[in-house]
């Protein structure tokens, strides 16, 4: 039995998966902001796990990460709680096995990759856009990482000498401090399910689609997927204007396919579950 979990800005979630890789129903909190988080991930497997064994867990959490020591940095949508906290260490004492962490939208994409939209694509770049925005690439079917995670989320659009607004990054004029669901509220005055204003969609459709061909002339991608609940719960409104701004704005390379992800609320357990198959192994922390 294997462990499954999934720490995000304002929900975690809990899990297991037997033999079968089906994953069971998931248990659901909120998202601690102080006192011994660890120990809320672990009442959450012993409710899920009810007395089995896991043979292992994997995590998927809010980037950047520290692989070789199994833990978060300093990840801008979760509080100092979880700032350089150890969890693959913590969690592997109390449960004694291996425990895997990966970034949550790496965890996305590969979920997406084999088993939702991105089927079928040679390269595969997603965007989860929710309360933040972040990035993962699969190409070959393979989770591709480099010495660094992406950081999809913080490339720069709306640059400083142009009035671009703050991001919690530090830097200025990042996509996740334009389109995300933090962002959108932010300057728009409203939570993005509060808004029906079309022209308010048609900006964030343009500015994901200027994601989208950003990732194509670097990345030489076939598909991008864009998941999270800003972007599933508003896709009829921003996908116009996203595919508007792939056609207008990419003339030397074919515009890949856009798709809106297809798996639901657990796929980053899917994703998380993925790199433990053979084909994805890699050295647990």
């Amino acid at each position: 039995m294997i462990g499954l979990i999934d720490v995000g800005g304002t929900k975690l979630l809990a899990a297991v998966a037997a033999g079968d890789d089906a994953i069971e129903t998931p248990v659901r909190r909120a998202t601690p902001r102080d006192g011994d988080v660890i120990a809320v991930l672990a009442q959450m497997l012993d409710e899920v796990r009810d007395g089995q064994r896991l043979e292992a867990i994997a995590a998927a959490v809010p980037g950047p990460l520290d692989r070789n020591r199994g833990a978060l940095l300093k990840p801008p949508g979760l509080s100092v709680a979880w700032h350089g906290l150890e969890l693959a260490a913590g969690l592997s004492e109390r449960f004694g096995c291996a425990v895997r962490l990966e970034n949550d939208a790496n965890c996305a994409a590969l979920a997406e990759a084999h088993l939702g939209a991105g089927r079928g694509a040679t390269t595969l770049v997603y965007y989860t856009v929710s309360t933040g925005i972040g990035s993962g690439v699969v190409r070959g079917g393979r989770l591709e990482t480099g010495g660094q995670d992406t950081e999809g989320g913080h490339q720069v659009l709306w640059p400083r000498p142009a009035g671009g607004p703050p991001c919690e990054c530090g830097g200025v004029g990042c996509l996740e401090a334009i389109a995300s669901g933090r962002a959108i509220a932010r300057r728009f005055g409203r939570r993005g399910e509060e808004i029906e204003d079309q022209a308010v969609w048609d900006e964030v459709g343009e500015w994901l689609g200027l994601a989208a061909v950003n990732a194509t002339a670097l990345l030489a991608c076939d598909r991008v997927v864009f998941g999270g609940g800003v972007a599933s719960s508003r896709w009829p409104r921003i996908e116009p204007a996203i595919l508007a701004t792939v056609e207008r704005q990419l003339k030397l390379q074919d515009a890949p396919v856009i798709r809106v992800a297809e798996l639901g609320e657990d796929r980053n357990l899917a994703g998380a579950l993925l790199l433990l198959r053979p084909s994805e192994q890699a050295p647990p922390h």
